[in-house]
């Protein structure tokens, strides 16, 4: 996992009754219910031997629904307790445990000579998904599956750029993970899983702190998620994933130790890297602008130029150090890292349109974006 600390390689009553009355109007009793009877008043006519017989019943009933038997409080056994362990789960009301339920059958453990990391099924026939840096530069790998069977993986193919890697294990009939389309919602739900520190199946949950994030590396990756769920060593190549067991992400790096700042791959990202590298091809081709750059401290949000690489895009039409970036095709961009998603968006190639200052004038300038591998 990228280090900004990288945790990487190394280191699943019954209902109330309806409101109702149950009394029995007058009348209601049976036998005449003329204007004058008796019954008509809701008094039921009664000879004196039949009275003391009901009353004597009646008597009887009421200490027996007072838990008297013959003058003696009668004994009552209370009804056995039902055992936790044995009583459903309410899934509804325990969502990241429904997330493990439905995900940890799909989720692997992976060991190279780098250490160890995760990775998910993504097809029932042996295809994997993970990070690059999981597998570093190594042909083959150790997939351990959920049931514990170990089978060699052939990697069939990384995107250092995207830190995406697929592998490939000799099996048929898998669990493969359900894929999410589309951009998480900030706020929601969201589970890691993974063998962080060598520790198998291990689930942490949190939730999505931030998207379109992009990683302070050299190969900034497009739009990363960022999370609060707890992520460490092992996590790397790993899902995150939503509260219906769909992968949103695939786990690739986290910020310091205990700071609760994790970032992941968006989905759609690693899933169209995936098609290429199933089929042997080389990643896509990386657009580039060709500066380094940081946040201004003071004044206007932009994307402060510290150097320009020689015979780079932003070079060939006069960039140069000190210039503040602060749009890109019209769109405002606060930040180097704003900037660096944007040109990662857009294809080698493609002309952009760059607003800048130069002290306190504005400029602007059409760059057409470089090819970089990887």
């Amino acid at each position: 996992m990228t280090d900004l600390t990288d945790p990487g390689p190394g280191s699943p009553q019954p209902p109330m009754p309806s409101e109702g009355s149950a009394d029995l109007a007058a009348g209601d009793l049976g036998g005449p219910s003329g204007p004058g009877s008796r019954q008509s008043q809701g008094v039921a006519t009664l000879h004196p031997e039949k009275r003391r017989l009901t009353l004597a019943v009646a008597i009887g009933i009421a200490l027996a629904s007072l838990g008297f038997a013959g003058g003696v409080l009668a004994t009552r056994t209370p009804p056995e307790a039902t055992p936790v362990a044995s009583q459903t789960a309410d899934l509804g009301n325990e969502p990241v445990e429904r997330v493990a339920q439905i995900l940890l059958p799909s989720v692997v453990e992976i060991r190279s000579g780098l250490g160890g990391g995760s990775g998910v099924i993504y097809k029932p026939n042996g295809y994997i998904l993970t990070a690059a840096h999981v597998v570093g530069q190594n042909e083959t790998v150790t997939i351990r599956l959920a049931d514990g069977t170990r089978l060699e993986g052939k990697v069939l193919g990384r995107d250092t750029g995207r830190d995406i890697a697929v592998v490939k294990v000799n099996r048929n009939r898998l669990r493969a993970a359900r894929i999410a389309r589309g951009q998480p919602r900030i706020g929601q739900l969201a589970v890691a899983i993974g063998s962080p520190f060598g520790l198998r199946d291990s689930v942490t949950a949190g939730v999505i702190s931030g998207v379109g994030r992009t990683l302070p590396t050299g190969e900034a990756i497009v739009d990363a998620i960022q999370t609060d769920a707890p992520v460490n060593p092992g996590n790397s190549g790993g899902p995150l994933a939503d509260r219906l067991g769909r992968v949103i992400g695939i786990n690739v790096a986290v910020r310091g130790n205990g700071d609760s700042v994790a970032f992941a791959v968006p989905i759609d990202v690693a899933m169209e890297t995936v098609q290429r590298l199933e089929k042997g091809q080389d990643p896509a081709p990386v657009a580039y602008l060709g500066v380094t750059g940081t946040d201004p401290s003071t004044g206007p949000g932009g994307a402060l130029v510290t150097d320009v690489q020689a015979d780079t895009p932003a070079g060939k039409v006069g960039i140069k150090p000190g210039d503040l970036i602060t749009a890109i095709d019209g769109k405002r961009v606060t930040s180097m890292s704003e900037l660096a998603s944007e040109i990662r968006k857009r294809s080698p190639g493609d002309k952009v349109v760059l607003s800048f200052t130069r002290g306190e004038t504005p400029h602007k300038a059409t760059v057409v974006l470089g090819e970089r591998s990887g």
